[in-house]
């Protein structure tokens, strides 16, 4: 017999390998191993078709009664998911894993106080769905936050849908549509110099970050990570890939303006054996909780006054808005911030166009030219 114990479960759980070589992982839904036992020979005989589907659903409700046949407990679902995973072979970055896990625990607590009826993977419809949604709604959470959320749910439960019968997926049915101006406006020149400011005054590594941000138009993802083999400083170049366009294989280059280039030349001569640019921000990263409540950027833009509407990302939205002011091509603009979906065109090597870039960043720094005054008549003589 192949049963065992899945950890943290107090079923046993069996494992057998279908004629076309598939391996079935299933619990027993019984801590009664003689049960567990019937429960393994009933599928069995299921596989090798020894007996008709309905005389073995009845077999199987004899020994664990209906209502067990089938359910899986909302605080089983992460180690299913991990488990399809690993038989997938799938790799995924830390981050992604913690912020799923994450969610499954949001709506494991969710149902456990406030939805009893969805306590099941199998009771998660529509309904169910849709009520966290709205509860994650009346917590005043941005749209985006609870898109993250809800797709999270969503890429677990296709998961469990593959792996498991009776499971469906309502999670797509529910994730808010968000528009990317709703995650920050841009700063004004003038909201721009306040709020370095206030960064500056914080410490933490704010000031770089928001530099960083600014002149390059990557996300605080990508800039709490990144790297100092990411940066030449020779050159004065940053490649980096950001994981949102890692699976569409798209990275960014990004030619470094002066200042920058010389804020970051000062950070690494203060930490020259460094992995990360910042590394109190690469430490914290995505774990918000973790950040210390007195260094927040909210905090920083409460002190710079810049009003509502404002996030780190509105430093991306700040970049953007510099190069099309500065007259900046679409094209080459998308380029250097990865907003183009062209994965052909962002694998381009940017070895010819880097000049072409490092005008745009340099233009985007210093705003539009000026109208250029007309030439004084001289006077006949």
């Amino acid at each position: 017999m192949s049963l065992y114990k899945q950890p943290k479960s107090r079923f046993w759980w069996f494992q057998i390998m279908t004629p076309e070589g598939k391996r079935i992982r299933k619990s027993t839904l019984t801590a009664d191993r003689a049960k567990a036992e019937v429960v393994e020979k009933t599928f069995l005989m299921g596989i090798r078709r020894e007996a008709p589907v309905d005389r073995l659903h009845a077999m199987l409700d004899a020994v664990l009664g209906r209502e067990a046949r089938s359910t899986l407990g909302l605080d089983q679902v992460w180690h299913i998911y991990t488990e399809w995973i690993r038989a997938t072979g799938k790799e995924l970055e830390r981050t992604t894993l913690n912020a799923r896990e994450c969610a499954v625990r949001r709506l494991a607590d969710w149902a456990k106080t406030d939805y009893p009826a969805a306590a099941q993977v199998e009771a998660v419809d529509r309904a169910a769905a849709t009520a966290f949604a709205a509860s994650l709604a009346d917590q005043e959470m941005k749209g985006k936050t609870r898109q993250n959320i809800l797709g999270n749910l969503s890429t677990v439960w296709e998961a469990l849908r593959k792996s498991r019968d009776g499971i469906t997926n309502p999670w797509p049915l529910v994730r808010p549509e968000v528009r990317d101006s709703e995650r920050g406006k841009a700063f004004t020149r003038a909201q721009e110099a306040a709020v370095l400011k206030a960064a500056k005054s914080a410490g933490s590594g704010w000031h770089l970050a928001c530099q960083i941000a600014r002149h390059t138009g990557l996300r605080y993802g990508s800039v709490s990570k990144l790297t100092w083999a990411e940066i030449d400083l020779k050159t004065g170049v940053i490649r980096h890939t950001p994981n949102k366009t890692k699976k569409h294989d798209i990275d960014v280059v990004v030619p470094i303006v002066k200042p920058l280039l010389k804020i970051l030349k000062d950070a690494r001569h203060d930490d020259p054996e460094g992995e990360h640019v910042l590394p109190i921000h690469a430490t914290v990263y995505p774990r918000s909780h973790a950040k210390n409540a007195s260094c927040r950027f909210s905090n920083i833009l409460t002190e710079a006054k810049v009003g509502e509407g404002y996030t780190f990302h509105s430093w991306r939205h700040t970049f953007r808005t510099r190069l099309s002011e500065a007259g900046v091509s679409d094209d080459l603009a998308k380029r250097l911030g990865g907003w183009t979906e062209d994965a052909t065109a962002a694998r381009y090597d940017h070895a010819e166009r880097i000049g072409e870039m490092r005008k745009a960043v340099e233009s985007a720094r210093k705003g539009p030219k000026a109208e250029a005054k007309p030439a004084k008549r001289r006077k006949k003589t």
